[in-house]
């Protein structure tokens, strides 16, 4: 009986001990697998520096690492505000699987980094893999996410093209109804940037009946009034803007600055102003 103790107690011992061998000092591909997902764990808690470290040592031991592993990776790191190694990351997934990245990498692009012409070339290039159909990238028709990469360019002419294509291809399948007023909202935007503020006047309008709580709508369509001399009724909608936000309506998101949005401290010294 003590013989059949010891031999259990030798053999678990010896199964100790080679773990100890394989995961400390071999370190076989098993190892950098769990030593990525550690990381990435880390990093999801706060720890950038020490999981960032664990998951670039992983990396470089483990060769097939795959595209969407650098796209996991660059996820978290934009998140945690490491633009630089998100970028590294992203970078490195576009190389490999574009068709897989571009769409994500463009969008990020986009509305992260306000990098409008990298942003320009992934999304033109995931739009390549698919000419006879229009992407939503992250959400987006990819129509409107050019349109603003042109915008953000200064090339107002060729971001209202991309805007009027935009919302054609919506209407194709859907009414009015279904066209996301951030279309409306920042053509809006470009022809009220080129001056022309009757037309855009039009399309503040056409927003504001997708949604009738859009502050940044009313707020800029009473600049644009206020610009032609209709003082009156531009400064009644600064005040609808204002009561808006007040109120907690606005365009937002929870991890960018929308293109164009609007806040109370803004709006109030506006009208402070005039």
């Amino acid at each position: 009986m003590i013989k059949w103790i010891k031999r259990i107690i030798l053999g678990l011992l010896s199964s100790v001990l080679i773990v100890i061998l394989l995961f400390v000092i071999i370190k076989p591909k098993p190892y950098y697998v769990i030593n990525y997902l550690i990381g990435s764990q880390m990093q999801w808690f706060g720890y950038d520096k020490e999981g960032n470290e664990m998951i670039e040592k992983s990396i470089k031991k483990l060769k097939n690492f795959s595209a969407s592993q650098y796209h996991s990776a660059s996820v978290q790191n934009t998140k945690n505000g490491n633009y630089n190694k998100a970028i590294e990351y992203l970078d490195k997934a576009s190389e490999m699987e574009p068709k897989e990245v571009d769409g994500y990498y463009g969008w990020l692009l986009l509305y992260y980094y306000r990098d409008y012409e990298k942003a320009l070339f992934h999304l033109n290039r995931y739009d390549a893999f698919s000419p006879n159909f229009v992407d939503y990238p992250q959400g987006d028709n990819i129509l409107f996410t050019k349109a603003l990469c042109h915008k953000g360019l200064g090339q107002y002419n060729k971001a209202l093209d991309l805007f009027d294509k935009a919302i054609l291809s919506e209407l194709e399948k859907h009414d009015e109804s279904w066209i996301s007023h951030q279309i409306y909202y920042q053509k809006a935007r470009t022809l009220h940037l080129l001056g022309e503020h009757k037309k855009a006047i039009e399309y503040y309008d056409k927003t504001i009946k997708l949604w009738d709580k859009s502050a940044e709508s009313f707020y800029y369509k009473g600049l644009a009034q206020i610009e032609i001399n209709d003082s009156l009724v531009g400064r009644k909608n600064l005040n609808i803007a204002l009561d808006l936000v007040t109120k907690g309506y606005k365009t937002s998101d929870s991890y960018v600055a929308l293109f164009d949005e609007v806040y109370k401290m803004e709006i109030e010294k506006t009208i402070n102003d005039l």
